[in-house]
């Protein structure tokens, strides 16, 4: 008789399209893959993703809906309710973020469960949430004592920038439990999903005279605003920049101000709007030499990987990991945030040849894979298993 195959569950909250291709759904279909393990997420979605939703499941996840939203303190009795029946089926139980549901989750699902094993993705830019120097003397008090007992419970940990990966492991009250369980692993690229979908890079040379930027256009952390006064002042030349992304309420006003303001700037810079096809969205990033992030802060961001996939030279703002990214300057060039004359300053040296945006050579791009960069997490896990044998 064959053995059941072992299960890895994602508690998440309300999913939506865009998640459907990122980190959220990517870490635990690529983690159960390599670890042999049937995937579970329970999560609530639209009717509009249900077809996307079906297309991922026929892929090998299976989703678990329920009626969850994003109000945390509304989600806490579906997921109590949810390892209440399943917490003893589940072999390896993963959560994003360090927060309250998070922790009755560890707790609930430890009680229920005592060989499974817990996984929790951190998904943070500096491990603020561990720092307790702006609590009272009880709130610190409080949280050493909860954080210690939660850590103890964990099997493993990830961060996903260096600068986090170290300030955690320095941190003055869990540092030395952290040391143990904590482990750098950087978001990545779907690699599986650009070889069915056929694709194929361009050559530097085969590429146009383009600048991207891709997020939610107008959102107050996406900072487009520095973006469009920057153009304003940058003469682009022969050069286009594109903007590819959802608008944001109110957009359409800026755009209107940005045209009448920067007339000139017609013909070289462009809107596309929403663009849920990956294939569409990645062939942006083929056609591209540049692409520009003027963030006012990412946990991680995501589109840096897929920008440096197709080798654009990376111009952004000091955040998430873009320092990593970059690797200090050896792919981009990082700007202070709202320093509008720097970042014309280099689109200027960009257009004119003075940087030079031709700097992958040889990488290999295949190490941005999520099979590549996950091969720490599944040592770890698999480490733990010998350990206990």
């Amino acid at each position: 008789m064959a053995q059941k195959a072992k299960k890895l569950t994602l508690l998440w909250r309300k999913l939506n399209v865009m998640e459907l291709g990122k980190d959220v759904i990517l870490v635990p279909y690529y983690l159960g893959k390599m670890l042999g393990y049937q995937v579970e997420v329970c999560c609530g979605y639209p009717d509009e993703i249900a077809e996307q939703v079906n297309s991922a499941e026929l892929g090998g996840l299976k989703f678990v809906r329920r009626n969850l939203t994003h109000h945390a303190y509304q989600r806490i009795p579906i997921y109590l309710n949810y390892l209440l029946q399943k917490a003893a089926q589940i072999d390896l139980l993963m959560c994003f973020h360090w927060k309250p549901e998070t922790f009755i989750n560890i707790l609930l699902y430890r009680f229920l469960n005592k060989k499974g094993k817990i996984y929790i993705k951190l998904d943070t830019e500096l491990g603020r949430e561990w720092e307790l120097s702006h609590r009272s003397f009880i709130g610190q008090f409080i949280r050493r004592k909860l954080y210690t007992a939660l850590l103890k419970k964990i099997d493993v940990l990830s961060c996903e920038t260096t600068q986090g990966y170290h300030t955690l492991c320095n941190n003055t009250h869990f540092g030395p439990l952290l040391q143990k369980k904590l482990i750098y692993m950087p978001n990545a690229f779907d690699e599986n999903r650009f070889n069915d979908l056929n694709l194929t890079k361009r050559t530097y040379e085969e590429k146009d005279n383009l600048m991207i930027t891709v997020g939610r256009l107008g959102h107050h952390q996406k900072n487009t605003e520095m973006l469009l006064e920057t153009l304003k002042h940058t003469y682009l030349k022969d050069w286009i920049f594109i903007l590819i992304g959802p608008w944001e309420e109110g957009f359409e006003h800026t755009l209107e101000q940005f045209y009448q303001e920067a007339p000139h700037m017609e013909n070289h810079v462009c809107f596309t709007g929403r663009i849920d096809d990956k294939k569409e969205l990645w062939k942006w990033y083929d056609k591209a030499k540049v692409f520009v992030c003027t963030s006012r802060w990412e946990s991680y961001g995501i589109v840096m990987d897929e920008a440096k996939y197709f080798s654009n030279y990376l111009v952004s703002t000091p955040v998430g990991a873009a320092q990593d990214i970059t690797e200090e300057g050896k792919y981009g060039t990082l700007i202070a945030q709202d320093d509008v004359q720097s970042l014309s300053n280099v689109l200027t040296k960009i257009v004119t040849g003075e940087i030079n945006t031709d700097v992958f050579g040889n990488y290999d791009a295949h190490q941005l894979s999520y099979p590549q960069r996950m091969e720490n997490l599944l040592h770890f896990l698999q480490r733990e298993k010998e350990e206990k044998k």
